[in-house]
């Protein structure tokens, strides 16, 4: 799309589990950035998907990248009371 988010970002951020393995197993790249440099992990915390923040981690998600405004993904998780994730 406009900002740089391809279908894996709008899997991570709608928590659709099978499509995020298939797209991970046949070569997504988890830490790809948008224009606001916010990887799927973002989207992640943002939504509250508890599931696809530990899978994003565990196959090498990027936990200290940080936004265009400094923010990493667990500042995000911070603001939207994601105590889960925290």
């Amino acid at each position: 799309n406009y900002i740089g988010e391809s279908p894996f970002f709008f899997a991570c951020k709608y928590g659709n589990a099978s499509l995020i393995e298939y797209l991970v197993e046949h070569g997504a790249d988890i830490n790809k950035e948008n224009s606001n440099n916010e990887t799927p992990l973002f989207y992640a915390c943002k939504c509250r998907n508890e599931a696809v923040v530990k899978y994003l981690v565990e196959h090498g998600a990027d936990v200290n990248k940080e936004n265009m405004n400094g923010e990493t993904p667990i500042f995000e998780a911070c603001f939207n009371r994601n105590n889960s994730i925290i």
